[in-house]
């Protein structure tokens, strides 16, 4: 682990100074309200049958932003974060591959240095070219999720410990899609995760939404993964279920959603165009060269919020309401064909988030 950088001291100073600007209730204070979601490359190493990226029409693995857009982009940042107002701010690097390019990885977070209060920089990466990338490219990097995609789980330790070793992450998360074969393995995944202070996120394959055999070892799977969890805890270790599954909050019991989708999310592709859903990469609503950026990325087809007018009666009454906020509804538009209704794993979730917020009190 190397020294606090300049970036970290910056952050820190944004945290602790009230500006006025808007930021989380009470023990939210922290988490970003703004999500910058750049995807620079759709280059990558590798073809997963379940990424976004590669299930959209027309999207393939060649497509990376040119040098013009690219430098409007680093103006275009500090541009949308000052007309935003909002404290604490996330930057992702996702693609694609993003350690293709470290090199644009450090310009954009020396901007957002130069320009701004400072953000929280995370970078999703499948950590295939771990060994090679450069990393004082990577200094302003605080948090790096790792893919655990079909590699082994002693190949994963042996990743996340050069990561540790050399970056300067304060915390790595291990993501994992649940296709057959991770769902297979996924305690043992976890257990690797748990005893090593990794904290951890399973996402169901939306592709296999509604099939119902794999919903069945879906659900059934989750269960065991609350009793290891359970044990876990018992035994003393710190166990986040923040973000764990299919990206739910479930310990988030304020009446407000806290999913900026369609809202708070500025995702920016390698074209320059920008969305406003970190799964949908068909639907642009605008680009970084358009002026008024804020209202380019707000779109209420996106709102991940039971108070929207076409959640049914019965989720603003459910007991889980404020976690699932009535489902996703990027995946309802995908698998139903519309975004009204409950959510396309309402039967899923009614039985796992009462566990996780009793796995959360379990903790306290």
């Amino acid at each position: 682990m190397r020294k606090p950088t300049e970036y970290a001291k910056q952050l820190k100073r944004m945290y602790s100074i009230e500006d006025g600007r808007l930021k989380g209730e009470g023990n939210w204070e922290k988490l970003p309200l703004f999500w910058f979601l750049l995807f620079l490359t759709y280059k990558c190493t590798r073809r997963c049958n379940y990424c976004y990226s590669f299930n959209q029409v027309g999207n393939d693995n060649t497509m990376e932003m040119d040098e013009n857009t690219f430098s409007r982009l680093l103006e275009w940042i500090p541009e949308v974060w000052k007309a935003n107002n909002v404290k604490v701010n996330s930057i992702g690097f996702l693609g694609g591959e993003p350690l293709l390019r470290t090199d644009r990885i450090k310009k954009v977070m020396d901007s957002v240095y130069k320009n701004t209060d400072g953000m929280q920089g995370y970078v999703n990466t499948n950590g295939d070219l771990i060994d090679s990338v450069n990393w004082d490219d990577l200094e302003a990097i605080q948090w790096m999720t790792t893919n655990i995609t079909d590699i082994g789980i002693e190949e994963l330790a042996r990743r996340m410990k050069i990561i540790s070793e050399r970056s300067n992450v304060i915390g790595q998360t291990i993501v994992a899609v649940l296709d057959d074969y991770n769902l297979e393995r996924v305690l043992d995944i976890t257990k690797f995760g748990i005893e090593n202070g990794y904290r951890l996120r399973y996402n169901s394959n939306l592709y296999r939404g509604l099939d119902t055999e794999y919903k069945e070892r879906l659900l059934k799977k989750y269960h065991m993964l609350c009793d290891l969890l359970e044990n876990f805890i018992i035994k003393g270790y710190d166990v986040h279920t923040t973000f764990l599954l299919d990206t739910l909050i479930p310990s988030w019991d304020i009446e407000s959603s806290p999913y900026p989708c369609g809202k708070r999310i500025a995702k920016v592709y390698p074209d320059g165009t920008i969305g406003p859903c970190i799964r949908d990469h068909s639907l642009k609503g605008g680009t970084i060269f358009d002026a008024n950026p804020l209202s380019k990325i707000q779109c209420d087809t996106f709102h991940f919020d039971h108070k929207e007018r076409d959640i049914p009666d019965e989720c603003r009454v459910c007991e889980s309401k404020t976690a699932c906020q009535g489902g996703c509804p990027h995946d309802k538009l995908l698998l139903t064909g519309t975004r009204s209704g409950k959510s396309v794993t309402c039967d899923i979730h009614k039985e796992i988030i009462p566990r996780l917020r009793y796995l959360d009190n379990l903790k306290k």
